[in-house]
């Protein structure tokens, strides 16, 4: 045969061989590209979609194209509609009439970084504006609907500040710089060049966050080591209890108390008794044999950790911040962080709080999405930002990220030391925490009812409490902080009707009133002995608010008139 036509004969063979591969790889690719399909979305599809919509979506408005990779239009919505649809777990404050405009500020301003996140009608509203306003507003599910990411910044809107922001395209941070012309320790001077300062720099020149100093960094440190050396052993001896005292869902009830507060443990347990209200999850850190004792005949369950609360001081605080309220905020620390070792919820209250409800059932029950929910402290000032969370009323679900924060929290008691406040460092770690890990923190708005304290009970227009004696709200407890000591906590709480506890008994051991000598002798039970049927009334500052009219009564705050008009 011909040479090629031997070459033919060999290789036609082959040929048709390799081509029956790839129709049957093609088959097989195709099958399988199908089958993808039908999983997932059309990248493609979606892609043009995106580009029709960004098209679209175009405006009259434009921003240069140096800033077309990070900002292509803007867009406002209401703040209220905002925090309904992302619960930023910060107590928002109700929009405030601005006095220059006579209208709320109640506007979110809304940024957008790639023309396939502007709102669908984007391009049409803002055609369609005569107004001259801009930004376009939108209904916040509108504003956000193409968003697949939304960082939210919180701001300071006081008519003070001559205040700029800057957004840098760069590498990304979850934090802000905060740069103020002004001198270290010096007023705020706007011929100065700008400077980066503590995010607890104020234009006083006074920082609320400068670091703890070598003193306070040692003592934290002997406490810590003294502390760990202890907490095995103290966890073995505190495991049974909080088994004891658990709910079916795992929570428990922890409360602070050296003999110097043990009256207001008396109250709360008087209080609660006179409502029928169980207190069998209540697990009271003593730090001292007498609160031991105190609680133990109350019918509550105590535990006295004495290698870590026996140098606790047994006398109350002479006012806020003093040595012996810091070394109170310690224990508080202790206590904590020991159950949560031990995987339990925490309700978290101080002893100066009385409950109309018991509210264990509404945390194990609501808002199952947070880690923390606090009550707001109310005090919205700096060194408390963003949260303003009340470190003496709380509620912990137990995961990995909530006994982290605790155990973080320990590690920073050179900082509670330096600030006098467990408040402070709660609120400044727990921040970093929501940013690191995810931890989601929901604080009550002071202008919600459930859970009033001292900033209602002081506030100035007086609209929550005389809501509260006209009976049109219906809250869960009261917590009588923002006071300056003990003794003015027993004279509010005589006035707001909410003191349970009979003279004889105040300021007294235990033994000094049940065992043999003692003032009533042993016939009867303490919570009896202790306990008034109903609360005692009684008038001391025209000035505060009162169950009844305490007109007579002289002003605490020198001048001011009687709270009741």
């Amino acid at each position: 045969l011909d040479p090629m036509v031997q070459c033919a004969h060999v290789v036609e063979p082959i040929v048709q061989q390799r081509m029956m591969d790839m129709k049957e790889k093609m088959a097989k690719e195709c099958d399988a590209t199908k089958q993808k399909e039908e999983q997932i979305p059309a990248t493609t599809t979606q892609r043009k979609a995106k580009e029709e919509h960004a098209s679209s979506s175009q405006s009259n408005f434009q921003f240069p194209t140096t800033m077309s990779r990070y900002l292509v239009g803007m867009a406002r919505t209401d703040k209220m509609d905002f925090v309904d649809t992302l619960d930023l777990g910060v107590p928002v404050d109700d929009p405030v009439n601005n006095p220059r405009t006579g209208q709320k500020e109640k506007d979110v301003l809304v940024l957008y970084q790639k023309a396939s996140a502007l709102p669908t009608d984007y391009g049409k509203k803002s055609k369609q504006n005569d107004s001259g306003v801009a930004p376009i507003e939108f209904s916040t599910q509108e504003a956000l609907e193409h968003c697949d990411y939304v960082n939210v910044i919180l701001t300071d809107h006081s008519a003070g500040r001559n205040q700029c922001w800057a957004m840098v395209p760069q590498y990304e941070s979850y934090h802000v710089q905060k740069w103020m012309r002004i001198r270290p320790m010096q007023q705020m001077d706007s011929k100065e060049p700008l400077r980066l300062v503590s995010r607890g720099t104020k234009t006083n020149g006074r920082n609320d966050f400068d670091p703890p100093a070598r003193k306070h960094i040692d003592k934290g440190m002997d406490m810590l080591q003294n502390y760990f050396k202890n907490l095995e052993s103290s966890l073995a001896e505190l495991k049974p209890l909080v088994e004891k005292v658990a709910t079916r869902k795992k929570t428990v009830t922890v409360m602070v108390v050296n003999f110097g507060q043990s009256e207001l443990l008396v109250n709360h347990v008087c209080a609660s008794k006179s409502r029928g209200l169980d207190t069998s999850s209540i697990l009271v850190f003593a730090t001292d044999e007498e609160s031991k004792e105190l609680a133990t005949e109350l019918g509550l369950t105590a535990f006295y950790d004495e290698p870590n609360f026996g140098a606790m001081p047994k006398e109350e605080a002479g006012s806020y911040g003093d040595r012996k309220f810091t070394a109170m905020m310690m224990a508080k620390i202790f206590c904590v962080h020991m159950v949560s070792r031990l995987k339990y919820n925490i309700l978290f209250q101080d002893v100066d709080i009385v409950w109309y409800k018991n509210p264990i059932d509404y945390f194990e029950s609501n808002h199952m999405t947070f880690d923390l929910m606090f009550q707001d402290d109310g005090g919205h000032s700096v060194r408390y930002a963003p949260y303003s969370a009340n470190s003496g009323f709380y509620y912990v679900r137990h995961n990995d990220r909530s006994e982290y924060l605790f155990h973080a929290l320990l590690l920073s008691g050179d900082l509670i030391l330096s600030t006098n406040s467990h408040q402070q460092a709660l609120i400044a770690t727990m921040n970093e925490h929501v940013s690191l890990f995810g931890l989601r923190v929901k604080v009550f708005s002071r202008d919600s009812p459930e859970f009033p304290g001292g900033y209602q009970f002081h506030q100035v227009s007086g609209k929550y409490m005389r809501s509260f004696f006209a009976g049109e709200v219906d809250p869960f407890i009261f917590h009588m902080s923002w006071t300056l000591n003990k003794d003015n906590k027993l004279l509010f709480l005589r006035q707001l009707g909410e003191w349970y506890v009979q003279d004889q008994c105040v300021h007294k051991t235990a033994k000094e009133i049940t065992g043999s000598g003692g003032i009533f002798g042993s016939s009867k039970g303490f919570v009896d002995t202790c306990c008034a049927a109903e609360a005692l009334f009684s008038c001391h500052y025209r000035d505060k608010p009162s169950k009844e009219p305490c007109k007579d009564s002289p002003s605490i705050d020198k001048g001011k008139a009687s709270w009741w008009k």
